[in-house]
């Protein structure tokens, strides 16, 4: 039986219950046929505070895939998305200066929409990349998110920053839904990968730089506060913890020592510890998680030797590095090479 988690019970927005029925009203089916069900309106759905349980979206989302007969509605949820759906979240990141800023933003504030996901951006490595990591398996659901999420970050990034020319490498840790190949050939500057390790999207680190349409530092500002606030209203305990792996994940030296973030954060690094304990984790812990992510990217998206990849996690030696690795999977970083599914 699955569970869900306090985090899982804030639920997801009605509003993207809203574009799920945008999307199945292509078939011919209006609001009654998708929400009577479930005992759901959309004047409830667009009520800003209101949020479907998940159990309940997951079955809503059941229900979608029976009525329309599609595989998948991913596709069609990412394509439809703009970014004014997201709220305050997506204002700030709409009037951000650019595309750096506003991922550091998405994964500053997603979980505000979505609790149950994370978001990691980094810039490590040839490539710049955007991770998310859900912390449920409830299906047809996670699947569903992460194609629409994977897409409405493309159909996003294009109408924000007015370029179209944009290509990347896109990672599903799940297999490829059947029909698929007719998403993937309107995306023939994007390549697809299925039952990877990660959900992982890669890209360019030339499109970093790019310059939103609608930048507006004190629009953004405005909004950033808002999010702030939204944040302190849902209880969020995890702020701290978020900001340590956002300065571990984005440094050059992601082996940073404690007082090297504390300074960061302007605080003594026996706070950052008692804050962190707080928020119920340790800043070793983080650093294992960052240097962990880091390491299976490296392992299983380059040819880099272990030595090299000791050293760019911050390891003096490959023994050092082996004995950490083995802690964090239970296995050699060899035997994870030659096969991350085991």
């Amino acid at each position: 039986m699955k569970t869900i988690s306090p985090r899982q019970d804030q639920g997801i927005p009605g509003v993207y219950g809203l574009l799920l029925l945008d999307v199945v009203s292509r078939w011919g089916y209006n609001a009654e046929a998708l929400f009577t069900p479930f005992h759901l309106n959309s004047e409830q759905l667009a009520d800003p505070n209101f949020r479907i349980p998940t159990p309940v979206a997951n079955e809503l989302v059941k229900h979608a895939l029976r009525l329309t007969g599609e595989p998948t509605l991913g596709f069609h949820l990412g394509t439809q998305m703009r970014i004014s759906i997201h709220g305050f979240i997506g204002y700030a990141i709409m009037t951000a200066r650019d595309i750096t800023d506003a991922l550091i933003l998405a994964n500053r504030f997603i979980q505000l929409r979505m609790p149950f996901l994370q978001l990691y951006f980094s810039t490590f490595g040839e490539k710049a990349t955007l991770q998310l990591q859900c912390d449920f398996d409830i299906e047809p659901l996670r699947t569903e998110i992460a194609i629409a999420l994977t897409f409405g970050i493309i159909t996003m990034a294009k109408a924000l920053t007015g370029c179209e020319d944009l290509s990347g490498e896109i990672d599903f840790d799940f297999p490829k839904p059947a029909g698929f190949e007719r998403y993937m050939a309107k995306f023939p500057s994007h390549q697809f990968r299925f039952e990877q390790p990660h959900l992982l999207f890669s890209f360019d680190k030339k499109y970093l730089g790019l310059k939103m349409v609608n930048a507006d530092p004190i629009a953004s500002q405005i909004a950033i506060n808002q999010c702030e606030a939204e944040l302190s209203a849902l209880g969020e305990r995890r702020r701290l913890a978020m900001r340590v792996r956002d300065i571990l994940t984005n440094s050059e030296q992601h082996y940073l020592s404690i007082e090297n973030v504390a300074d960061r954060l302007h605080m003594s690094d026996r706070t950052l510890k008692r804050q962190l304990a707080a928020e119920g984790t340790s800043f070793s812990t983080l650093v294992d998680e960052v240097r962990y992510r880091h390491a299976t990217s490296l392992l299983s998206r380059t040819d880099y030797t272990l030595e090299q990849i000791a050293d760019e996690i911050g390891y003096s030696d490959v023994a050092n590095f082996s004995r950490a690795f083995k802690r964090w999977s239970g296995r050699s970083p060899s035997n994870w090479r030659k096969d991350p599914y085991l």
